[in-house]
């Protein structure tokens, strides 16, 4: 995990330098803790008693709740995928390594984190700018980059790239949708059916 960007929070009252030696620990139990529970039930106390760390602790070094998961969203960086994209040798195969992959515990550890980030976005913007930074933009990019290697490897006509953009949200935008809806599950059986019934018809 990426050394977190701590921001203008991460200076303690004057004269009273603060201990970043745990800040990785805090950030990451922040991130199993909405990894197994609903958003409203993620606490600053319970990190603290998660962690071991007196709650004076966390509240002095972020104020409120979404202070710390922001923090906690910045600290993970981008998906791998962004600076590495799949190259399994098709479009279906690619698409799919990346519903596979192993960033942030990998699919279903990943997807019930995304859930409580997705329910903190409707009511907290900070939260909604940092998840449409490290996870939705960096997405998009990730989706048209494999795209575009389709048309170069000849699996995809040229005279579609126009749609690239379009279809490079089709992915994340009705994730999204599912989490904020409730309208059904979102796992792998769902992300396949968006791969072969709406983007690989689209393309063809």
């Amino acid at each position: 995990m990426q050394t977190p960007n701590l921001g203008s929070r991460g200076n303690a009252r004057p004269g009273r330098p603060f201990d970043h030696s745990t800040d990785a620990l805090i950030l990451t139990t922040t991130l199993d803790l909405l990894s197994e529970r609903p958003y409203e039930r993620v606490t600053l106390d319970g990190v603290a008693a998660r962690t071991g760390k007196a709650k004076t602790t966390l509240y002095r070094r972020w104020a409120t709740k979404d202070d710390l998961v922001v923090a906690a969203i910045n600290s993970i960086g981008a998906p791998p995928e962004i600076d590495h994209p799949p190259d399994r040798g098709s479009l279906r195969s690619d698409l799919l390594s990346v519903i596979d992959s192993p960033w942030l515990g990998g699919p279903d550890r990943r997807l019930t984190i995304l859930t409580g980030l997705a329910a903190a976005a409707r009511s907290s913007q900070p939260v909604a700018d940092a998840v449409r930074s490290k996870v939705a933009t960096p997405y998009l990019e990730i989706y048209r980059s494999i795209l575009e290697r389709a048309v170069d490897r000849g699996q995809v006509p040229r005279e579609r790239a126009p749609a690239f953009p379009l279809l490079a949200e089709v992915i994340p935008a009705m994730s999204t949708h599912r989490l904020n809806t409730g309208q059904g599950p979102v796992n792998r059986a769902f992300f396949a059916a968006l791969i072969d019934d709406v983007m690989l018809p689209a393309l063809r």
